[in-house]
């Protein structure tokens, strides 16, 4: 048997989740903690996928939630790369 589609208030959901996670670690990247992401790519890709099973008008809805987490991944990236310089310009320094 397989698991219905997800209704738009459990992506919702799932998206301010995965989001407010994403947030988390970038804060935490920022302290300098090594953040574990294994599985957030997965989570990402079954909300894309959820979405976009929706019917239009209600995958709309969540166009702009899915925006700011886009821009929130970016962003935690970003951070990664910037405290992975920092961390391989003080081995050099050593």
């Amino acid at each position: 048997m397989t698991d219905p589609k997800p209704d738009n208030s459990e992506l919702a959901k799932r998206l301010r989740s995965v989001t407010e996670y994403v947030r988390d670690c970038e804060r935490r990247v920022n302290q300098g903690e090594i953040m574990d992401l294994e599985g957030l790519d997965r989570n990402v890709v079954e909300i894309c996928t959820g979405i976009a099973g929706l019917p239009q008008e209600e995958g709309q809805a969540l166009e702009k939630p899915m925006s700011m987490l886009i821009e929130d991944l970016e962003r935690l990236a970003d951070t990664m790369r910037v405290q992975q310089d920092k961390v391989a310009s003080d081995g050099k320094k050593s």
